[in-house]
């Protein structure tokens, strides 16, 4: 009796939808998988809509499915000569079969935007479903604007590995920051936001209190502390890395957004938290994953 290949695991895993981000997250994923030494699979996933269900439009689907899988795993081959590429794909909904997918891979890639993009939205609903979801590490892939090095290849920006440090329970992201950095030979940039802290309301109209300076100088100390504590267990840990940690005044979002701007990739721990549709991303993950200017790799926390 015949029997099915069994999947690959702890590998690299792309979606793949035919958009323009989504064969940025084929190079992604490539690049990634011949990094870590692993295969690379490609998946994407269809559902006729409810007035689409014929049986001869889902066969249609379904082969230009097959054919998008097949198109994309060329060009994963012809940028990594070698690189074991596999194909998958599935009928469903496409977070579902992401997030599915998820609990067998060690990395899941994505686009920044899918086919239903639209402007000035930067993450579609799906990567949104999925990054609060995963079940393993997830890299929205984005291509710096206007950058190429070769016929369809985006120039990967040679920065540091910025990493977010809220408090200490960030700790997985910061040690995934620095095996991605130590795969890329690049240096790690830790960054703590850090801002005044709030002034009690009343009815949610700020009052004339101020806080004193002693508790102002308090709070800073505590979070000098704290991420002065995170970076040496760091260089404890990866001695060969360069490794900076620096405190920055503002609000957290917008501090990693500027940050961004010179990193080659934005590291992420991801808070999730219970909503009536499941888990929601916190404030900070939301905005990184909508305005960074690099691509952003989310390590799920808890």
């Amino acid at each position: 009796m015949a029997t099915t290949p069994a999947q690959p695991t702890g590998h690299v895993i792309a979606g793949v939808d035919g958009s323009a981000s989504a064969r940025d997250a084929v190079d992604w994923a490539a690049d990634e998988a011949a990094l870590r030494g692993t295969t690379l699979e490609l998946l994407h996933a269809w559902r006729p809509k409810a007035f689409e269900r014929k049986d001869w439009y889902g066969e249609l689907l379904a082969d230009a499915g097959v054919e998008l899988l097949r198109a994309n795993a060329a060009r994963a081959r012809e940028r990594h000569p070698g690189l074991t590429v596999v194909t998958e794909i599935v009928r469903g909904h496409a977070a579902s079969v992401l997030v599915e997918a998820s609990k067998r891979a060690g990395l899941l890639v994505l686009g920044h935007r899918g086919l239903g993009g639209v402007d000035g939205l930067h993450i579609g609903s799906v990567g949104l479903n999925v990054a609060a979801h995963a079940a393993c590490p997830l890299l929205i892939a984005r291509t710096a604007a206007g950058s190429s090095s070769g016929a369809g290849t985006p120039a990967r920006p040679r920065g540091p590995v910025l990493v977010g440090l809220a408090d200490a329970s960030c700790a997985p992201a910061l040690h995934a920051a620095c095996d991605e950095a130590a795969l890329r030979g690049l240096p790690v940039r830790a960054v703590h936001a850090w801002n005044l802290p709030l002034v009690p309301t009343m009815a949610g109209v700020p009052t004339p209190f101020v806080l004193p300076a002693e508790t102002v100088e308090v709070d800073r100390k505590q979070s000098k502390g704290m991420v002065d504590d995170e970076a040496a267990a760091l260089h404890a840990a990866y001695p060969d890395l360069e490794i900076t940690a620096d405190i920055l005044i503002g609000e957290a979002g917008w501090v990693l957004i500027d940050a961004s701007e010179q990193a080659s990739l934005t590291v992420l721990a991801t808070h999730r938290r219970p909503g009536r549709l499941g888990f929601a991303l916190g404030p900070v993950t939301h905005a990184l994953v909508a305005h960074a200017r690099s691509a952003v790799l989310l390590v799920p926390v808890g």
